[in-house]
């Protein structure tokens, strides 16, 4: 009988770090056995900007997932995500002959078309994280998917390159070395928000992907795989700051306030009852209208989904997604955000939470996880994952296209 295997993410966001721990049995059932979160000190929208308070905050969370499932987190092999505005995709295209025709495409040859389409011209401080290939051509057919064991004599691919700041990666690096993992990889935030939240049918149908959280990453999927992702500086921080100001309140009062009376739309507000605010200038509690907390939180809230609309347009992608939006992040749960994303898109819009694998409910039916979800199933599954380059190498792509076939 197989041994029970163990598997760690850790997600660093703009608001918060977390930390999971899931564990696969025999029968390849996935389970989360520890969960923590830390707040995201030493780092800025996902960048390390202090190195010691940066891996501080990523050993507090990882200590809270030890000591509910046990364990040493360094033990296991650990999938961290990486976002951020140094993040940007380039195409590349590349043609090989194929060796043996008469035995069909191998996945040698897979390989070594992917290394040419990488052959692209990069500054020094840029690297590529993911190459995600859109589509392959044999012999003039386009639109393959899997060219492996087809007879041809030329293959050729269409990929999409996710690039990188080389010091944003190095740094990240020396953050996860610091949690002494021998097996650590990386993988890129929008596509771990994609397996935790959505299904195969989503990417193939085409959709957008809105993780709504201190800042907002656009993402979009079209017959299977990622063509298209960016980060937004604006999102659910931006909001709270609003409350603060509209209210004259402090910080963690207005963010309790947007997570427990707050709406996306004034009309959403049925029964317009009083709520206690406690005055930043320490005057004591103050009653406000629901409907005036919602007149303040739904300008951001619309002007989030606009900018991101905007995206999807500019994009080239935004037609003929069936699938629509899925919203997920700390910020999909803003009562009402749905509605107005499905008013601004003009397409079915629904809420994603990460309950594709087992766990509990704090962390399953909390749209906050799905990236950290996604990383597990990233690492479990084996998809879309590039291992940690060592300082000043770039990693090799043989892994990452035997996953994409397996």
């Amino acid at each position: 009988m197989a041994r029970t295997r163990r598997t760690a993410a850790v997600d660093i966001g703009s608001t918060k770090i977390a930390c999971l721990v899931a564990e696969t049995d025999h029968a390849g059932k996935t389970t989360i056995v520890g969960h923590g979160t830390a707040a995201p000190d030493g780092f800025k929208q996902g960048v390390v900007i202090n190195l010691d308070k940066a891996a501080q905050s990523v050993e507090a969370a990882a200590r809270q997932c030890e000591q509910m499932a046990g364990g040493k987190f360094k033990s296991y092999p650990v999938f961290a995500g990486i976002s951020g505005e140094h993040i940007k995709h380039l195409t590349g295209t590349a043609a090989v002959p194929v060796r043996k025709p008469q035995r069909g495409i191998s996945p040698r040859d897979v390989e070594d078309v992917i290394k040419q389409a990488q052959t692209v011209r990069l500054p020094n401080d840029e690297q590529i994280l993911h190459v995600v290939p859109t589509q392959f051509v044999v012999d003039g057919q386009k639109g393959v998917r899997n060219p492996i064991g087809l007879f041809g004599v030329r293959l050729e691919v269409e990929a999409l390159l996710i690039i990188g700041a080389v010091t944003a990666v190095e740094n990240l690096y020396r953050v996860m070395e610091r949690l002494e993992s021998r097996n650590r990889s990386l993988v890129l935030q929008s596509i771990a928000s994609l397996y935790g939240v959505c299904d195969e049918e989503d990417k193939e149908l085409g959709v957008v992907l809105l993780d709504l959280g201190g800042v907002t990453d656009v993402s979009i999927y079209r017959d299977g795989e990622i063509r298209f992702t960016k980060l937004l500086s604006v999102g659910a921080t931006n909001i709270t700051k609003d409350v603060v100001i509209g209210l004259r309140t402090t910080f963690p009062q207005a963010e309790e306030l947007k997570r427990k009376y707050g709406a996306a739309m004034a009309t959403q507000i049925e029964r317009d009852e009083p709520i206690a605010v406690e005055d930043a200038s320490g005057r004591g509690p103050k009653q406000v209208s629901r409907r005036l907390l919602a007149s303040v939180i739904q300008p951001r809230a619309e002007e989030i989904i606009t900018l991101a609309d905007a995206e999807v347009r500019k994009s080239g992608f935004g037609e003929g997604l069936s699938a629509g939006v899925v919203l997920t992040g700390g910020g999909s749960g803003l009562c009402g955000i749905d509605l107005v994303a499905e008013q601004i898109f003009g397409m079915p819009v629904r809420l994603g939470r990460p309950d594709r694998i087992a766990g509990p409910a704090e962390v399953t039916r909390n749209p906050s996880f799905g990236t950290a979800v996604g990383l597990i199933r990233c690492g479990v599954e084996g998809k879309a994952a590039s291992q940690f380059p060592t300082p000043g190498f770039l990693s090799g792509v043989g892994e990452e296209v035997r996953s994409w076939f397996t």
